[in-house]
């Protein structure tokens, strides 16, 4: 399969960018980096993905991909070798998956704005109170702060988990190679060290600080900056790739060319319209017009997004 050109929309600091980060020195990929604002407003990746403004987000000339399942979906067609997917392992790979994105993220989420929520600036505090709809109190550095026992203690069991799970030897989460459950669960820790340090008290896990060390000697692959107008420029020089017959879904209610719109369940309640491309059980595509981009089609997952008819 050609390789083309692979663009990430992300930011430095981003912990689900670097989830993909990772998986782009797991696979040995070479990649465009666009650096995007960490805060709305992100009008350059706006007119990509028609309102979504999770970091991070994949582009593939005219075809963008949204949240880290549906990127590392498309990087695994693309990029089958080494594998995401330990043999016979695919059901447990993302079941630790998702564990990590939402609880194991939250805890470090939650545990870092409470310690060092004082030295955020008043602008991300409230922009991610709109992002979240009020969880994690609101990012109210002083509510937070009463929560930091509680998300210490569940943050050291579920680093007691992983520690447990590595007991046997292990190198890597699942096995000897590192698969789709490394990242998932790297990225949070990656997070929590880098805003915490000593306060995340990894010395207290000596197989999992060592399987760190492992993961940070991955890498990101290789990597060359792009501009976020040549990132649209790109796009607007294309066409989105044609879509494939995806697995019949007998249960879907919808059919191609309805106009439809889809919005995240979790956080970033940012909807998308579009007229759909392609969807089964665990994607969706929706063509879009959009002025500076021309013809897009945005790809989702259908885990976590609620999809609603249009008009």
């Amino acid at each position: 399969m050609d390789h083309p050109l692979i663009i990430l929309h992300h930011y430095p600091r981003s912990p689900f960018a670097e989830k993909i980060r990772i998986t782009f020195g797991m696979k040995g990929i070479h990649w465009r980096s666009v650096e995007q604002p960490r805060m709305a407003p992100k009008p350059t990746l706006t007119a990509l993905t028609g309102g979504y403004r999770r970091i991070p987000v994949l582009q593939i000339g005219a075809d963008i991909y949204c949240d880290t399942r549906r990127i590392l979906r498309e990087l695994e067609l693309r990029f089958p070798s080494p594998p995401l997917y330990p043999p016979s392992a695919q059901g447990l790979a993302n079941i630790v998956a998702a564990w990590a994105d939402r609880d194991l993220f939250a805890c470090s989420l939650g545990l870092v704005f409470g310690l060092h929520g004082d030295r955020f600036p008043p602008e991300l505090h409230a922009d991610r109170a709109r992002f979240t709809a009020g969880r994690f109190d609101g990012w109210d550095s002083t509510k937070m702060k009463l929560r930091i026992p509680d998300l210490r203690a569940q943050l050291d069991t579920q680093l007691t988990w992983l520690e447990h799970g590595l007991q046997d030897g292990r190198a890597f989460m699942l096995g000897d190679v590192p698969s789709l459950a490394d990242p998932a669960v790297y990225h949070p820790l990656w997070y929590a060290r880098g805003n915490l340090g000593d306060d995340a008290k990894f010395e207290r896990h000596s197989r999992l600080s060592a399987w760190m060390a492992r993961m940070d000697a991955i890498g990101h692959g290789t990597m060359e900056p792009l501009t976020p107008e040549d990132a649209l420029l790109i796009a607007r020089n294309v066409q989105p790739a044609a879509i494939s017959e995806f697995t019949p879904d007998p249960t879907n209610p919808y059919h191609r060319g309805e106009r439809l719109r889809i919005m995240p369940t979790d956080w970033g309640f940012d909807p998308v319209e579009g007229e759909l491309v392609a969807i089964d059980r665990e994607i969706i595509s929706l063509r879009r017009n959009d002025d500076a981009v021309g013809a897009v089609v945005v790809h989702f997952p259908r885990d976590g997004f609620a999809i609603t008819p249009v008009g």
